[in-house]
C-alpha cells in the first residue's frame, strides 16, 4: 500500500500540535507528528467533553443580533444547565445545541454523519441528568471510522461526561 500523503495523513488538532509536552527534545517522533485511529478517537472524545464542559457567553436571543458571533469563539460550549431541572429544559433545544456545538467547532466529525438524540429514561431525569446519544463518521484515510457516544450531562453540577457507546448504528 502507498504512503499516505501529508494531506491524508490523520495529523494531531492544532492545539496537540502547538502543547510540547517534552520541551527538551528538539525534534518530535513520528508517532508525535501522526495520529493513530485509537488516538484520533482518544483525542475527540477529550475535545468533546472539553466543548460541553465550556459554558457559552451568549444565548441564542443575543447572538441572534450577531450571525458570525454565532458560530465563533465567543459561542464555544453549551448553555449554562447547572441548577437548571431535567423537566424544566427543552430537550429537543438541548439536542440542537448539542449538534450545533459539535457543528461548529469539530469539523473532524463530518457534518452529514452527525446525529444527537437524548436518551430520557424517567429514572435519569428523576436523578436530574439527561443523557444523550451521539453518532456520526470521523474524517480519516481511507474510510471514515464511525463513532458512538454516550453524553451524560449531569445538571446539578454542570458536568457533562463523554464516553464511547458500544451501541451499533442503525436503530
Amino acid at each position: 500500500m502507498a504512503e499516505l500523503t501529508p494531506k491524508e495523513r490523520l495529523q494531531p488538532s492544532l492545539l496537540d500540535r502547538l502543547t510540547d509536552e517534552e520541551p527538551d527534545q528538539p525534534q518530535e517522533s513520528r508517532d508525535k507528528r501522526v495520529l493513530s485511529m485509537s488516538r484520533l478517537r482518544e483525542c475527540v472524545l477529550r475535545d468533546l467533553a472539553w466543548l460541553f464542559n465550556a459554558t457559552r457567553m451568549t444565548d441564542d436571543e443575543e447572538v441572534g443580533h450577531y450571525p458570525f458571533a454565532a458560530h465563533s469563539v465567543v459561542n464555544f460550549g453549551l448553555p449554562a444547565l447547572a441548577g437548571a431541572t431535567a423537566r424544566s429544559l427543552d430537550v429537543s433545544e438541548l439536542e440542537r445545541s448539542l449538534r450545533q456545538a459539535i457543528l461548529d467547532f469539530e469539523p473532524r466529525i463530518l457534518r452529514h454523519s452527525l446525529r444527537v438524540h437524548a436518551a430520557l429514561t424517567e429514572e435519569r431525569m428523576s436523578h436530574n441528568a439527561l443523557t444523550f446519544e451521539i453518532e456520526g463518521d470521523l474524517w480519516a484515510q481511507p474510510l471514515p471510522l464511525q463513532l458512538y457516544l454516550r453524553t451524560e450531562i449531569d445538571l446539578e453540577s454542570g458536568q457533562v461526561k463523554v464516553e464511547e457507546s458500544s451501541r451499533a448504528r442503525g436503530r
